[in-house]
């Protein structure tokens, strides 16, 4: 007679994530996919989970599904930065929803703890995406800022990587350059001689 054999999953919800965080760096994202759900069939409310997996579907430009699980992750973090960050580009990708990731994103700037480089870069973005050209361009000036500041003071016992990468300075770069490209300064008008 056959013997029935169950097989149970040995991995923990944290080492599905950790999985799929291995697979997601080396871009086999089919396989990260596939590690997320793993660990949110053991626990449906996982925070990083929906997070990763919006990741995953945002990279694979599944935006609608990559909405739906930061939408899943902020229902169990309310404001969390990271979810909202992912959820605004999924937003600017499409195009759509451009007004409600801009008041989720001011929310989380304006929070504490929420001036951060990175946040306000994605706020310019949105805000430039609405229209907003001089709202933006306060927020790519601040998140400069930040960046310059952060990296002008000393860090105690800081292991290497500045508070402000190079990628981060030379995203907000080009999204300000894309801000003056797509919405020019007026010319002033010539100075009147007495």
């Amino acid at each position: 007679m056959p013997k029935i054999i169950v097989l149970e999953d040995p991995l923990t919800v944290a080492e599905h994530v950790e999985l799929g965080v291995a697979y997601e760096r080396r871009g086999e994202l089919d396989l990260a996919r596939r590690e997320y759900e793993a660990a949110l069939r053991k626990d449906k409310k996982y925070f990083q989970a929906r997070v990763n997996l919006g990741n995953v579907y945002l990279a694979k430009k599944e935006h609608d599904k990559a909405r739906e699980e930061y939408l899943r992750a902020l229902e169990l973090q309310p404001g969390d930065p990271e979810a909202t960050n992912n959820l605004s580009w999924a937003a600017i990708y499409t195009g759509e929803g451009i007004d409600e990731a801009m008041g989720r994103m001011e929310g989380v700037v304006s929070a504490p703890g929420g001036r951060k480089a990175t946040l306000l870069d994605t706020l310019g973005v949105l805000r430039m995406r609405a229209g907003r050209p001089e709202a933006a361009e306060e927020a790519f000036s601040l998140a400069e800022k930040l960046c310059r500041e952060a990296d002008s003071v000393p860090r105690e016992g800081a292991q290497g990587g500045s508070p402000c990468p190079v990628e981060v300075r030379r995203e907000i770069g080009l999204h300000l350059k894309e801000l003056r490209k797509k919405f020019p300064s007026p010319v002033p008008p010539p100075a009147l001689i007495k």
